[in-house]
């Protein structure tokens, strides 16, 4: 029963901030087609629960093939260069199967939220990434949590298909309505 109820809240709370027009699914949406199919990683700092600023890295197809950097803000795509970093370039990281993200940025910030209420602390920001590591792999939310001093609480991960914590080095105990 606790885990029906549990599975309830999460949908409800997705279902409400399905059209956060400043969310990562608003980011993605907003990419032009040719980059759907190639976004390798979504990043943001300073979100409460929503950034300023979202950073993509893509894979380009036709004309601007290769590795890209995009940022978004609003919803927009505010910049679109290609990638110079090493990093991205020699990255392991895949493609992210969009059609397997359920949750939301706002969806993992409520959930970090949770543990830490249970905690008794605060969050005043976080960080995200969204990435996958292997072609069948699940997209994960990792989600840095920071308190309002700017204390760095710890790590928090996420299935982004359903928000499943797989793991969390920020929160000792769990909420209690999981």
């Amino acid at each position: 029963m606790k885990t029906l109820i549990a599975v309830l809240l999460l949908l409800s709370a997705c279902q409400v901030h399905a059209g956060d027009s400043k969310g990562a699914l608003a980011c993605l949406k907003a990419l032009p087609e040719k980059y759907r199919n190639g976004v390798l990683k979504l990043s943001a700092d300073n979100a409460n629960p929503n950034p300023a600023t979202w950073y993509v890295v893509a894979q380009g197809a036709g004309k601007d093939a290769g590795i890209r950097n995009l940022t978004a803000a609003s919803g927009e795509v505010t910049s679109d260069a290609p990638a110079l970093g090493l990093r991205q370039i020699f990255s392991s990281d895949k493609p992210i199967d969009l059609s397997k993200v359920g949750i939301d940025s706002r969806d993992a910030f409520d959930i970090a939220q949770r543990y830490a209420n249970a905690n008794g602390k605060t969050i005043a920001s976080v960080s995200f990434v969204l990435n996958q590591k292997g072609s069948s792999a699940v997209p994960i939310w990792s989600v840095w949590c920071y308190g309002p001093s700017e204390n760095y609480f710890g790590e928090m991960q996420l299935l982004a298909t359903d928000g499943t914590v797989i793991s969390n080095d920020a929160f000792p105990k769990a909420p209690s309505a999981w």
